[in-house]
């Protein structure tokens, strides 16, 4: 069978599924109800704007979460933690607490649909709340909120005269890079990246075919125990992922040419090894590593390659290497 036709079998099954889910859901095919979900400060004038449209929009702030560095020891930097697309955020806890024990101060971003930060819905239970939530995120809502973040970050770091780190996990790295590249104000000293989605295997844009959905939630192929909604991802969070991406590639340039290590496994399901590299020589992000990530034997799934990002997923011995080289890479020689 040739490749044309495969792809169009898969885009057959690929529709196939979605009918399947919009009939066990109707709600699927229903506008986003804006008066009830709004994207906050997604048609702001500013970023200053955009900061106090969501902050007007939220009352609680559900989002962010401090974890202070050893007290005993000088404080070395402060970091920026940004989990993955329906990863739940405590699952960057054993990156967090490297980094912590380590002398550095982190703020933990959890994303609009992810951990506690949903909109709560009288008479829904939690995690219906937070799927409903899920559904009606975009890219810009996201964007805003990793901005908003970082104004915290940058006024810890002023006050304390040390660098700013950015450690980010798939989406999290995407939406972390296109903060930089995206804004003039943003600066980062040093880069962790856990297989950064900013380049993707060819199989994930099948869901651009159900964007007309975004209520559509697809089942997701990762562990249940790293998930932040079991029932899945809805097409309004791939929706608000691929938009997150064509910005970055319209700005991505040299501001990105900061010290970076990249953390991916050649097998990623999701993340294409080859292409990252492409992207990086074409760019001549010449300042950045990849550090190639082997699971081994006592993985607790050895064979979901994406999630490289604690000791379950990748093995006790390959997560220590990881944090060391992670570790080495930002507090040697810091301001190069």
């Amino acid at each position: 069978m040739s490749p044309k036709r495969i792809l169009v079998a898969i885009i057959g099954i690929t529709l196939s599924i979605a009918l399947f889910f919009v009939e066990q859901s109707a709600g699927g095919l229903n506008p986003a109800n804006k008066n009830q979900f709004s994207d906050g400060p997604g048609s702001a004038a500013s970023p200053e704007k955009a900061v106090e449209d969501l902050l007007n929009s939220q009352s609680e702030d559900h989002a962010m979460q401090w974890f202070y560095g050893d007290t005993q020891a000088e404080l070395k930097g402060i970091a920026l933690v940004i989990h993955g697309l329906n990863l739940r955020p405590d699952r960057m806890q054993p990156i967090i607490s490297e980094l912590t024990g380590s002398g550095i101060d982190v703020l933990a971003l959890s994303l609009r649909g992810h951990g506690e930060n949903y909109a709560r819905i009288k008479d829904s239970a939690k995690n219906q709340a937070r799927l409903e939530t899920f559904k009606n995120v975009s890219s810009q809502l996201w964007l805003n909120e990793a901005y908003l973040a970082y104004l915290q970050l940058k006024a810890r770091g002023a006050q304390k005269d040390v660098p700013l780190f950015l450690a980010a996990f798939s989406l999290g790295g995407l939406i972390g890079l296109d903060l930089l590249a995206s804004n003039a104000d943003v600066k980062f000293d040093k880069l962790i990246l856990f297989a950064p989605a900013i380049r993707l295997r060819p199989t994930i844009y099948l869901e651009r075919v159900l964007s007309p959905f975004p209520h559509l939630v697809i089942p997701s192929m990762a562990p249940a125990t790293y998930l932040a909604n079991q029932q899945g991802t809805p097409i309004a969070a791939y929706n608000a992922l691929f938009d997150t991406l064509n910005r970055f590639n319209q700005n991505a340039d040299q501001k990105l040419n900061v010290p970076s290590l990249v953390f991916i496994d050649k097998r990623d399901e999701f993340i294409p090894l080859g292409k990252l590299k492409e992207l990086v020589a074409e760019k001549k992000w010449t300042r950045w590593q990849f550090y190639i990530v082997e699971k081994d034997k006592t993985a607790e799934d050895e064979r979901f390659y994406h999630h490289i990002i604690d000791a379950s997923s990748t093995g006790k011995a390959v997560w220590r290497e990881m944090m060391k080289a992670a570790m080495n890479h930002l507090l040697d020689h810091t301001f190069q």
